[in-house]
């Protein structure tokens, strides 16, 4: 049935809402790697430029969608609040959730749904401890990326379905699998595919070309970096991370996050007995094909052999999460509107609330957290905001050597931090080296692809920033930050040396 415009109405609120709540609770307690884009976005908003520093122009954004729309924000708020990163974040977060609302509560509406169900889907997807740890990154824009396609392949509409594909592969090259897999699912999109694929490889072929010409890639450097690094050591990649790297330090936060994956995949098992048995709604073979996209997404992800980032796991389990909410709903058929139904749907909410509020360390349990419930930098966020000030004013407008995490002390620095995700002349070695590695095809690839990347020579770094562990006191005689407990990581400093 048509979705009714009071019902997506509210439901977009409630996204909105949502948005904003989590945007507040995390916004002093962002992970490093957000900085990463934060900085990209400040860069872009203010200069018009395209890189991690001031000055270096580099290619290490992954989702160069969430660095545009966040650069938006900014300009936004400027006027305001001045370059608030943060403030910026949760404008974005907010209008994400709405759209995310939107989406969800039509493509609900062609599954014959009522409302309850798409606004406990968002609730179950964005109360996820993984995604929530991961804010700022396009995690909240992927799953809205996801919603998308499932409300333009439900309603039939190729054109929009092309620019909503687009704009995933913008937001992560990688959701390039649920886009392969929801199109053939939707009759309307199939029937009009050539339409489909022209609106979509004209929305977002100019972004990657402009890429490949100006920045020396047409995708991202973070494909080479992250599958160079292969895992965290001690044989912790992607396929076993969950259990080997994250259960260890935060088992509750797995088990709550995991829940509703697993309890998607089985809904994904009954949505295809219904369709062998022809007993499903119109549009269930859609709503499967996005459950698959996140098994797909999993798979390909254990076969790249990357290590096992938070974030990357938000995916399959934002998607499954998804469909086991509007899923059950489909397998209820009439019943699904009935009281009961809607009542163990709520549950369903709640619990996902409680769970994450459960995985908060007792640490962080005040408002906004000082660092999430899946955290394992080597700082807390607030002392690497202060460290990163001081470092820019002691080292001015010379360059220094980031010791290994760099997000949030570029961002509070404001200087020339340099390491392989910020100085291009860093990553010349990371990609001779996957190169020479690859197979014949990818190996291929990675030439065609760097066709025009330029060698950038090393320039002179007076600075490096080092980590002395263990210690918990500063280091007389040089500039030096203690660390305090409060993450995995054990008691550390950080000291500026001379290059």
């Amino acid at each position: 049935m048509p979705p009714a415009p009071r019902t997506t109405v509210r439901v977009a609120l409630l996204g909105a809402v949502l948005g904003a709540l989590l945007s507040w609770v995390g916004s002093r307690g962002l992970i490093d790697d957000t900085y990463i884009t934060l900085s990209y976005a400040r860069n872009l908003a203010e200069h018009g430029h395209w890189g991690m520093t001031p000055a270096m122009t580099s290619n290490a954004a992954t989702s160069p969608l969430n660095v545009a729309l966040l650069a938006g924000c900014f300009l936004l708020v400027q006027p305001f609040a001045g370059a608030d990163g943060e403030l910026a974040l949760g404008v974005l977060t907010t209008l994400l959730g709405a759209l995310a609302g939107w989406w969800s509560a039509r493509a609900a509406a062609r599954l014959g749904l009522s409302a309850p169900w798409p606004a406990v889907a968002l609730v179950v997807v964005l109360a996820n401890p993984f995604l929530v740890s991961a804010l700022g990154l396009e995690v909240v824009l992927l799953f809205t990326a996801v919603t998308g396609l499932l409300a333009a392949g439900l309603a039939g509409r190729p054109v929009l379905y092309g620019l909503v594909a687009a704009a995933s592969l913008l937001a992560r090259l990688d959701l390039v699998v649920f886009v392969v897999l929801v199109a053939p699912a939707c009759p309307g999109v199939l029937r009009r595919l050539p339409t489909a694929v022209l609106a979509c490889l004209a929305a977002c072929l100019p972004w990657f070309a402009l890429s490949w010409w100006w920045l020396g890639s047409a995708i991202p450097d973070t494909f080479v970096i992250k599958t160079n690094q292969r895992d965290f050591g001690e044989g912790r990649t992607y396929l076993r991370g969950l259990w080997t790297h994250y259960a260890i330090n935060t088992p509750l936060a797995v088990g709550v996050s995991v829940a509703g994956a697993v309890l998607g995949l089985l809904v994904v098992l009954l949505l295809v007995v219904a369709l062998l048995r022809r007993r499903a709604r119109p549009g269930t073979g859609a709503l499967l094909a996005v459950g698959l996209g996140g098994v797909g997404y999993f798979a390909v992800y254990s076969v790249l052999g990357v290590p096992p980032y938070q974030w990357y796991y938000v995916a399959p389990m934002a998607s499954l999460s998804f469909v086991a909410v509007l899923g059950a709903g489909v397998l209820l058929g009439r019943r699904a509107a009935r009281r009961p139904a809607v009542l163990g749907a709520a549950g369903l909410a709640v619990a996902a609330v409680a769970g994450l509020v459960a995985c908060v360390p007792a640490t962080a349990r005040s408002l906004p957290w000082p660092y999430p419930p899946v955290f394992a930098n080597f700082a807390t966020p607030a002392e690497y905001r202060r460290i990163g000030a001081e470092v820019g004013r002691l080292v001015g407008d010379e360059r220094v050597a980031a010791p290994g995490e760099i997000g949030t002390l570029a961002y509070s620095c404001d200087c020339e931090i340099v390491d392989q995700f910020s100085d291009p002349s860093y990553l010349q070695g990371v990609v001779e080296a996957r190169q020479a590695e690859a197979g014949p095809l990818l190996r291929a690839l990675l030439e065609l692809n760097y066709a025009h990347r330029e060698p950038v020579p090393a320039q002179p770094t007076p600075f490096a920033l080092r980590w002395i562990d263990p210690g918990p006191e500063a280091v007389p005689g040089i500039a030096s930050w203690p660390t305090t407990q409060g993450t995995w990581q054990r008691r550390s400093v950080l000291v500026l040396l001379p290059g």
